[in-house]
């Protein structure tokens, strides 16, 4: 049984123009149930949004996607039941185009995608150079998610949840994160011998984003060498602004800093700053619509907005695109001071050295930082704000 969204893009198109023919994605597993279901979802920034689900019927599984857009547009395909790792297969649509996806198991990020379309095409020499590894990885996600459904049995005893929890914690991350450096460093070669396109730079992106994640990272000098031959028309995209932020990340402010302060929207485009506030605490959070735990600290949020409303702000900055940012704004319900600078990731966010959401930071009144820290638990906000705001 298929579940179906219609796609709509906020795009001006005139009266007289013509939609185009859409995208038909169809696959054939093999050795996987029938019922098994798969889902396809679009991604703007942090957010992936769910088009289409579709339950496997003697093999087979299809999807329709309907668009105005003129150019190639990237999906991606998640395996929703047991069985398959936590992890998707990159998919790339254009109008008017037949994409062909086989597999013989649910290891689906290395499923076969047959397309016409160069983007596809070029992201395959990347798993192909990588296979046998991210077919390793991808077990290994399957185990991990299946001892994280063993930890959610509420008759678990204590020793089996510290067992599984240990296992997880000490083995199988351990293994999924040298086995991703194996696959890098395999993607690093195939960027040496491919011209600088979409598909490379969607790999630079994600590559150097490990270099302000992960201690001593090994290939660092390898990718400052690829950036050097992006073209300046690249690096002037929102792809190249992510990746230079991502190499040569700007001066990060720390506890006892003065604020950083920069243009920053609100819901009706009037320019904000931080120093707009001064002379009461703020509390900065940084959040995505993508992100469960930033959303699950909203409703604090607008307690202790109102229980310390005469001695602080709150402040919630987002990453999101202005439209995904301004859906979520008006779904939850945002009532406190909510901004954005419209760089995603690489404007404010990389001044304050954010590598995780949600991220908070507490600002005196004078406007310097007092504390930091990433994570929600329930009662944290509270918490903090009673040992912080005076």
């Amino acid at each position: 049984m298929k579940k179906k969204l219609i796609l709509f893009l906020g795009a001006f198109v005139s009266l007289t123009a013509e939609a185009q023919e859409p995208c038909v994605i169809t696959g054939r597993l093999f050795h996987v149930e029938d019922g098994a279901c798969i889902g396809l979802y679009s991604t703007d920034g942090r957010v992936m949004r769910q088009m289409e689900t579709d339950t496997l019927e003697t093999g087979r599984f299809s999807f329709t996607v309907d668009s105005l857009n003129s150019q190639v547009e990237n999906f991606v395909l998640m395996g929703l039941s047991e069985g398959f790792p936590s992890t998707y297969l990159d998919v790339y649509a254009a109008a008017g185009d037949t994409v062909r996806i086989e597999g013989c198991n649910k290891l689906l990020r290395t499923w076969s995608v047959a397309s016409k379309i160069p983007e596809q095409q070029w992201y395959n020499r990347f798993i192909d150079a990588s296979r046998t590894l991210i077919d390793e990885q991808q077990e290994v996600m399957v185990k991990t998610r299946e001892l994280w459904d063993r930890v959610d049995d509420p008759d678990l005893s204590e020793e089996m949840l510290k067992a599984y929890q240990d296992s997880i914690r000490e083995n199988l991350n351990p293994m999924v994160d040298s086995l991703e450096m194996l696959i890098i460093r395999n993607d690093i070669a195939v960027m040496e011998q491919m011209p600088v396109n979409k598909v490379w730079m969607q790999q630079m992106n994600a590559r150097s984003a490990f270099v302000s994640v992960v201690d001593s990272f090994p290939y660092t000098e390898d990718l400052k060498r690829l950036y050097e031959r992006i073209p300046q028309d690249w690096l002037g995209t929102e792809a190249g602004k992510k990746v230079t932020a991502q190499l040569f990340p700007p001066k990060v402010v720390a506890v006892g800093d003065c604020v950083y302060d920069t243009d920053l929207y609100d819901l009706k485009g009037q320019v904000c700053h931080l120093s707009d506030f001064e002379g009461r605490y703020l509390l900065l959070d940084f959040w995505s619509a993508g992100c469960g735990p930033c959303l699950m600290a909203f409703p604090e949020m607008r307690e202790v907005q109102e229980m310390w409303k005469d001695r602080l702000v709150v402040v919630s900055i987002s990453s999101d695109s202005e439209k995904v940012w301004k859906e979520a704004s008006e779904r939850k319900g945002i009532t406190w001071t909510n901004l954005n600078d419209m760089q995603g990731t690489v404007g404010i966010y990389a001044h304050y050295g954010i590598k995780g959401i949600p991220h908070y930071v507490i600002v005196s009144p004078e406007g310097r930082i007092m504390h930091v820290w990433r994570g929600y638990g329930t009662g944290v906000l509270k918490k903090k704000l009673e040992e912080w705001v005076k």
